[in-house]
């Protein structure tokens, strides 16, 4: 079983003629996860609200093998509120992607209950890892309860195992709101005084754009954070039009060079047309004009008002949208054509995700991943024929 995003090449396939792309059905096998409990367990999850129930008393199956299961529960927040449950679950036996991946032990179960046709997440992070900007594993599976379909799935790594256990990080913190800091997780040996250091780490990037501006600014910054990697990640977004973005980024520590990487996160709401706290409260913010989508977030708003920092921005902002070459963006179409489809056909599957509300079928979804590629190819044109230096 191959996973599309780990093995696939970024080369520059030859493509002539912008207007070929052509969505091919395939009827390959993907990857199903199995759950066998009690039918009042399997009751309990469908009609539980906000509750992060624990799977007990469960077995569970990768492709038909049984796995040793050490945990299983429901994850996530909004979605604990919709029939079709996530669930994070810590597995006894690694299961495999594809040849080429590391085994998982643990990892995600993302319902997509948000995601309209289920392709959001999976084309951004596609994109991203264009992008070198994300790389944890992920792929779409089926899951199936008591030999029920539960629908279509979002197989993925998690965040804290990616960055802890496999490349070794010493710290990874998720991002809030007005918290800053959501949650954070550190080595499991770390001492009290290096936390402490890492955690005031995170807090300087903040207290560094209340002191300094400028280059002198952006220089301090990059001592502390890859700013380039954050403006590339701020760009994207304003690519895509992500309306929630400022509290969905992971930032890790890189055990090489000590500073802080991003690992974006939950790509549900793009294509939007205004940012989550609405375009009446960002225009008051920051210059109308500005190609950054959102002011949430103190860091993004202070890039978006200081000459210095928005310019190296507009230089990124050219930078991915070159990367995100149309070629590449027909390669991550077809590709997600190619896992869904088969998917699709399934009558199963689709009678699983209807409770979700939305009315999807196969040639929605071709249509739907046609008009990307033609709002690509779009901002493509509005970006590099108007686009207005600060």
């Amino acid at each position: 079983m191959l996973l599309f995003c780990s093995v696939r090449s970024w080369g520059e396939p030859g493509h002539d003629d912008k207007d070929s792309l052509k969505l091919k059905e395939s009827n390959h096998s993907y990857p199903v996860v199995e759950f066998e409990m009690a039918p009042k367990q399997h009751e309990k999850i469908k009609t539980t609200k906000g509750q992060k129930l624990i799977l007990e008393n469960t077995v569970l199956k990768f492709n038909g093998n049984t796995l040793g299961l050490r945990d299983a529960h429901l994850h996530g927040q909004t979605t604990l509120y919709f029939e079709r449950k996530s669930y994070s679950v810590d597995a006894s036996e690694k299961i495999k992607l594809c040849e080429e991946c590391e085994g998982l032990g643990a990892f995600y179960l993302v319902s997509l209950t948000m995601d309209k046709n289920y392709f959001h997440n999976r084309l951004c992070f596609d994109l991203l890892r264009v992008l070198n900007l994300f790389h944890l594993q992920y792929t779409f599976s089926e899951v199936k309860i008591n030999g029920q379909s539960q629908g279509i799935y979002l197989l993925l790594q998690r965040p804290q195992d990616w960055s802890l256990k496999e490349i070794k990080s010493p710290f990874i913190v998720r991002r809030g709101g007005d918290r800053l800091i959501e949650r954070e997780r550190f080595q499991k040996e770390m001492d009290k005084e290096s936390k402490k250091k890492y955690h005031q780490q995170f807090l300087s990037i903040y207290k560094l754009i209340e002191q300094h501006s400028g280059q002198e600014l952006y220089g301090k910054l990059n001592e502390v954070l890859h700013v380039e990697d954050y403006m590339r990640w701020m760009a994207f977004n304003f690519i895509v039009k992500n309306g929630d973005y400022a509290d969905e980024l992971f930032f890790y520590v890189d055990p090489e060079t000590k500073r802080f990487r991003i690992m974006p996160w939950d790509y549900d709401d793009v294509f939007k047309s205004q940012p989550h706290e609405g375009f009446a409260v960002r225009n008051t913010r920051m210059d109308p004009s500005s190609l950054i989508f959102s002011s949430e977030d103190k860091l993004d708003l202070k890039i978006a008002n200081d000459p210095y920092l928005y310019s190296e921005y507009l230089k990124c902002l050219t930078a991915v949208m070159e990367e995100l070459s149309d070629p590449r963006i027909e390669d991550v179409l077809n590709g997600i054509y190619h896992d869904l489809s088969p998917m699709y056909a399934s009558k199963d599957i689709l009678n699983a995700v209807s409770k979700d509300g939305y009315n999807t079928s196969s040639t929605i979804l071709k249509k739907e991943l046609e008009g990307i590629d033609s709002y690509f190819e779009t901002v493509r044109f509005t970006l590099f024929s108007k686009k207005k230096p600060k």
